[in-house]
């Protein structure tokens, strides 16, 4: 269930004294690449991770499970159509790899995770099922108590989708310049100052693709409340990105986990204590 508390409001909680409370179980807040390399990354971001969270009632945001169904779901829809053809695990593998970008990494991550070492397509299919109906939903909230819904996403909120006629699955991940699904302008509008403190950060860094994540935040957050920067808040090779709107709800006595490099520049320049594990 997706809670719409803003960052920094008060949880129903038993009253203990918060000087206790935080030092028995420091609350963390979970960016995206935390919630995936949790459940599919290399070893030792896994150990570190579970040991770091193990003792739940952490929190993470709308905008982080917009990406992660973007990820898992997407993969997941794929891996359902290629299944429908193929014939062999390294046929499935083959098929999975055949996409652009940062995709072909994402899709492999999720297929491997699914398939394990297991040859029986069909059970590969039916495990690949479940996930799509509850194991997804579980693996993301487990040890989660609140997900912030500063920005009232409705992407978020989409469902894999399948045609009963052709047969093919398929998860919208986007929003588009005509739809108004969202509160993502009155959002930053709100935190517009530590935004931009945010994607000046970016712009600093030695890393090419946080210089242009910047470089686009800066754009868009400079014409924010006219319409063309509709369906660009969130996604895309020409949009903002997640990574500032997701930290932005990191509250005051939370720490952000995560793994990618980016946060290590956002973080310090919205005064949001971060944490990159592994």
């Amino acid at each position: 269930m997706i809670s719409c508390r803003a960052a920094g409001t008060s949880h129903r909680r038993p009253k203990v004294c918060r000087l206790q409370a935080e030092s028995v179980q420091p609350r963390y807040y979970l960016d995206t690449s935390a919630q995936i390399e949790r459940r599919c990354g290399p070893d030792a971001a896994r150990s570190a991770l579970k040991a770091l969270l193990q003792a739940g009632g952490h929190t993470t945001s709308t905008q982080v499970l917009r990406e992660w169904n973007s990820i898992t779901l997407g993969a997941c829809t794929k891996l359902l159509n290629v299944l429908r053809d193929a014939t062999s695990r390294k046929d499935v593998h083959a098929k999975m790899r055949a996409a652009y970008g940062g995709d072909v990494g994402r899709n492999w991550m999720i297929t491997e995770w699914l398939m394990g070492d297991d040859n029986d397509l069909r059970a590969v299919e039916m495990r690949t099922r479940r996930f799509l109906r509850v194991d997804a939903h579980v693996a993301f909230h487990d040890g989660i108590d609140t997900v912030r819904d500063g920005t009232e996403c409705q992407v978020a909120r989409r469902g894999p989708t399948h045609d009963r006629i052709t047969g093919t699955w398929d998860h919208d991940k986007r929003c588009r310049k005509t739809e108004d699904i969202c509160s993502q302008h009155a959002f930053f509008d709100e935190h517009l100052d530590r935004a931009k403190a945010a994607a000046q950060a970016l712009e600093t860094s030695t890393r090419k693709p946080d210089r242009e994540m910047g470089k686009r935040a800066t754009d868009i957050l400079e014409r924010m409340p006219t319409n063309d920067s509709k369906g660009k808040a969130c996604w895309g090779a020409g949009g903002l990105g997640g990574d500032i709107s997701i930290a932005l709800e990191c509250a005051v006595d939370e720490t952000m986990v995560a793994t990618d490099a980016s946060f290590d520049l956002i973080c310090p320049a919205i005064d949001v204590q971060h944490r990159r594990p592994g």
